[in-house]
């Protein structure tokens, strides 16, 4: 009896390390992934900034400076929230022990969805300030 208990011990033990690398893998994997999304807000940023110069030196609309204002509060909230995720990650990566589950995904999910949503907003802003861009002509 004592050797089939030790056989047990064992594939319970290498079970639970295969689950235990699977977890910091997927943890492994999120954290790329935001690090990803943050230096892509991190070069928006560069650009709105760009595009503020243009407004005030060229387009001069107070619209495009409320909507590139707004966009900035919005993008600097998003990476703040994200720098916050990715820390909580990497203590958990390094520390924790809780199982990379369905909930786990759920809120990667959910900050994916953020991220996404600020990039469709930039977009849009994007697309008016090309349309007011248009309006001139080279003389």
């Amino acid at each position: 009896m004592p050797l089939v208990m030790l056989h047990s011990n064992q594939v319970n033990n290498q079970m639970q390390f295969k689950v235990d690398e699977n977890r910091r893998l997927f943890i492994k994997k999120d954290i790329l992934e935001i690090s990803q999304w943050t230096d892509d807000l991190e070069y928006k940023n560069t650009e709105i900034n760009a595009f503020s110069v243009l407004n005030r030196q060229l387009i001069k609309s107070e619209k495009i400076q409320n909507l590139i204002q707004n966009f900035r509060r919005r993008n600097t909230l998003i990476m703040g929230v994200l720098c916050r995720y990715e820390q909580a990650l990497r203590q958990e990566l390094e520390f924790g022990q809780i199982e990379y589950d369905i909930q786990r995904a759920k809120l990667h999910e959910k900050k994916r969805v953020e991220y996404l949503t600020v990039v469709k907003e930039y977009r849009a802003l994007k697309t008016d300030i090309y349309k007011h861009l248009t309006l001139y002509k080279r003389k």
